[in-house]
Parts: C-alpha cells; sequence; structure tokens
C-alpha cells in the first residue's frame, strides 16, 4: 500500500507517545498538577483516536483515487457499479494539476475531510468493497491475529496460547467472542475520545479520572496493532481488487500497489 498513510499514522502515534512519556513522570503533589498530568494524558488519546482517524481516511482516499485513475489509465477495466455512486467535489476535480492523475488523488481527500471514521462499522462499511466478494474486515481476520505472538488478550478476551491450543469448535467460538470485544474495545476508547473532545471529559458534573500513563499507553499500543493489522491486509486485498476489474501489472505498478 502507498507508505504515505501509514507514515503519518506513525509520526501522530509518535507524537501521542511524546506527550505520555512527558505527562508520565511529572509531579503530582497539588490538585492542580493532577489535573495537568490528566489533561496531557487525554491529549495523548485524543491523538492516538486523532491518527487512527487520519490514517483510515487518508487509506480509503488512496483506494478511491488509485481506482478512479487506473480507469482513466486503463480505460478498457470493468468498475463496479457502486464506484460511479462515489461523489467527488466537482471543484476539486476541474482545478489544475502538475499532474493528470493528482486530480483525483484530491478530489476524494477533500471528499473525506470532513468525515471520520471512528466506529469499526464505518471502517468496514468503507473497505469491505474493496475487498474480496463476501470477505469481511475484522471477523474474518481474526484467527490470524488472535494467533500472533503480540495479541492482546484485553483485545480478544483470549491468549495466543489458549487459543492455539483449542479444538476448532472452541476456536469459533472464541473468535465469535474475540470479535465482540475487539469491538467493544475500541467503542471504549472512541467514546473517551469523544468525551475528551465535546465535553473536555465531563460526561456528567466532574471530569472523569485518568491518572495512570500505563491506562493511555494501552490505548496507544491497541490502536497501533490494530492500524498496522489492517493495512497489511487492505494492502493484500486491494492488489486482488485491481487485478479482478482487469488491471494491467503495468496500471497496478502505477498505483503503488
Amino acid at each position: 500500500m502507498p507508505a504515505t498513510a501509514l507514515q503519518h499514522f506513525r509520526e501522530d502515534v509518535a507524537r501521542a507517545r511524546a506527550i505520555l512519556a512527558h505527562a508520565d513522570p511529572m509531579p503530582r503533589a497539588s490538585a492542580g498538577e493532577q489535573l495537568l498530568c490528566s489533561d496531557l494524558l487525554r491529549s495523548a488519546w485524543m491523538f492516538t483516536v486523532g491518527a487512527l482517524d487520519a490514517y483510515f481516511c487518508d487509506a480509503y482516499t488512496d483506494l478511491v483515487a488509485a481506482t478512479v485513475s487506473s480507469k482513466s489509465r486503463q480505460p478498457t477495466i470493468t468498475l463496479p457499479e457502486w464506484v460511479y455512486d462515489i461523489k467527488f467535489p466537482i471543484r476539486a476535480i476541474l482545478e489544475e494539476y502538475d499532474h493528470a492523475n493528482w486530480r483525483w488523488r484530491m478530489a476524494a481527500r477533500k471528499m473525506m475531510e470532513r468525515e471520520n471514521v471512528l466506529s469499526l462499522s464505518t471502517i468496514q462499511a468503507l473497505f469491505n468493497k474493496f475487498f474480496r466478494k463476501g470477505h469481511k474486515f475484522f471477523r474474518d481476520l481474526l484467527d490470524t491475529w488472535i494467533s500472533r505472538p503480540d495479541s492482546k488478550i484485553r483485545l480478544f478476551g483470549v491468549s495466543r496460547g489458549d487459543y492455539l491450543a483449542m479444538a476448532d469448535a472452541d476456536k469459533r467460538a472464541a473468535r465469535e467472542n474475540a470479535g465482540d470485544r475487539l469491538e467493544d474495545r475500541f467503542r471504549t476508547i472512541f467514546q473517551r475520545r469523544h468525551d475528551c473532545i465535546h465535553n473536555c471529559d465531563r460526561p456528567r458534573m466532574m471530569p472523569q479520572p485518568l491518572d495512570k500513563g500505563s491506562t493511555v499507553l494501552k490505548v496507544v499500543q491497541d490502536v497501533e496493532y490494530f492500524v498496522n493489522r489492517c493495512d497489511e491486509h487492505i494492502a493484500l486485498e486491494f492488489r486482488q481488487f485491481l487485478v479482478g476489474i482487469g488491471c494491467s501489472a503495468a496500471t497496478i505498478a502505477r498505483t503503488g500497489y
């Protein structure tokens, strides 16, 4: 997959880690110091979720732009009907660019400027169209994800060792539960970001407590794991999508996939 979306994600998460590293050793003797430290931890949380949001918006932009520019380069390919329903800003298409196909990248970017993808169902709806027919983002990947050495119980509700030792029937049940756990985990992460952005982390009268750097570090780790796994899968599936619509090897190479 073109490296820009993932590169920017990693840079933005590094900024979140820097805020976390600054907050963790701060003195907390007074109420003011405690609040300042908590606010820095909230900032790291928001930066991390913002990095995820930006990654998926950029990744979707890349897929749309690569699809349309491929059609421009190779008119004989057959696009699915849903591609023609994507609404591009006319101004972005009509503007002059040094490279003719760059207009599609800019149009796709402007299309996503005011969007966010802060729910797993939204991410699925955007990307599943570019995957093999019947293939479902996240749920069809759980066996591989849980089996990785760096998988986390808090994400999937089961350890790698326990999962690998299970019989097939038990694995199926574990994957079903893991899908629910993954959605619950990210729903919680996204909701806390919304609370911070929209009401300064006051869903009621008082700010919610957040005084442990380890809590935010786990959020950073989980978001990194999720985005990295998704990036690998998007690249693999989209290349198959391009092959499936009839793109030549030369056309695919021009997209960067």
